[in-house]
């Protein structure tokens, strides 16, 4: 039989045995050892992280860039809207055309700042999805007192 050391008094043992014989101190077999040990501060530290998450969420859409990019989307469609108006007053010719791809500058640009914003967005949504997902589960773990040692 192989020999393992008592966690407390630190001599040999052989393996199997329930308690260390020099000390007395209840010996677990690695099998009947949990794979960790308190699930509720796991629970503790997952609605930790999920509040994190939330705080992040919050950030991604209240920063500058976002802020910037809400306000370029704006205003490009504002531009887009006033040049095809102004477009749609003459009958045909130069101008028209010229006003329609002043537009489309503004269209253009307009779709690059609604990538960047639901790009803000995404991230909000996935941070918030998770952090939800880790405060329910945490919030469970907490909750079991029944079976605070041990996996499930």
């Amino acid at each position: 039989m192989a020999l393992i050391n008592c966690p407390e008094c630190g001599k040999e043992v052989e393996e199997g045995v329930l308690t260390c014989p020099n000390c007395g101190f209840p010996i677990k077999n690695k099998a009947e050892q949990p794979i960790y040990k308190n699930k509720r501060y796991i629970g503790i530290v997952m609605c930790i992280i999920g509040c994190i998450l939330f705080i992040v969420a919050i950030l991604r859409i209240n920063n500058d860039d976002y802020k910037f990019n809400l306000e370029h989307y704006e205003t490009c469609m504002q531009g887009y809207d006033k040049n095809i108006a102004t477009a749609n007053s003459y009958t045909s010719g130069f101008f028209k055309r010229s006003y329609k791809d002043i537009a489309l500058g503004y269209k253009n640009m307009a779709k690059r700042a609604c990538k960047i914003i639901w790009k803000y967005r995404m991230e909000a949504i996935v941070a918030c999805g998770v952090g939800l997902i880790l405060l329910i589960i945490g919030y469970k773990n907490i909750k079991n007192k029944g079976n605070s040692n041990g996996v499930d």
